[in-house]
């Protein structure tokens, strides 16, 4: 069992992971980087979510290879992963940070921050995190459910799908 002191400094190592995963993707190009504090979020299957989006499928695949890389160049060794085929959505599991690695069109249509909105949201600012304010985090959110768009690759996936109101 882990005392206070341990949990703490874990605590500790996953967010400033966290915060190292945002800059790696954001050396990449990566856009609409947010990170996602999971902490106190029941159930939560991290402690982190990195989420960042790319414009292309040869950008996701150079912003996941990155990624991987730079995990490792921290001793993180190689995470369990995903989506590498398909090039629409990597996950890259390290544990107690995963990071989410989008095309555009995919995020757009997964849509996570609806669905892990009770997380805390975070920004990357010059050398540390930034916490959203509730204000920009509910104008987000409802941007999400106001603008919601179907990538035609997507809308043919779910024909039973209605814009949410």
């Amino acid at each position: 069992m882990l005392g206070q002191t341990e949990r703490k400094r874990d605590a500790a190592h996953s967010k400033a992971y966290a915060l190292y995963c945002a800059r790696a993707v954001e050396d990449k190009k990566a856009e609409d980087i947010l990170i996602f504090d999971l902490t106190d979020v029941e159930g939560a299957p991290a402690t982190y979510f990195v989420l960042c989006s790319c414009l292309s499928e040869v950008q996701v695949d150079a912003v996941s290879a990155g990624m991987e890389r730079a995990g490792k160049d921290a001793g993180q060794g190689l995470p369990k992963s995903e989506g590498w085929d398909a090039k629409q959505w990597v996950i890259l599991d390290y544990f107690d940070v995963v990071v989410h690695v989008f095309h555009q069109d995919a995020r757009d249509f997964y849509r996570l921050e609806k669905l892990w909105s009770e997380a805390d949201f975070y920004t990357i600012q010059e050398s540390k995190a930034a916490k959203m304010n509730k204000t920009a985090k509910t104008a987000l959110l409802n941007d999400l459910q106001n603008n919601r768009r179907i990538p035609a690759r997507y809308a043919e996936q779910s024909s039973g799908y209605t814009k949410d109101k």
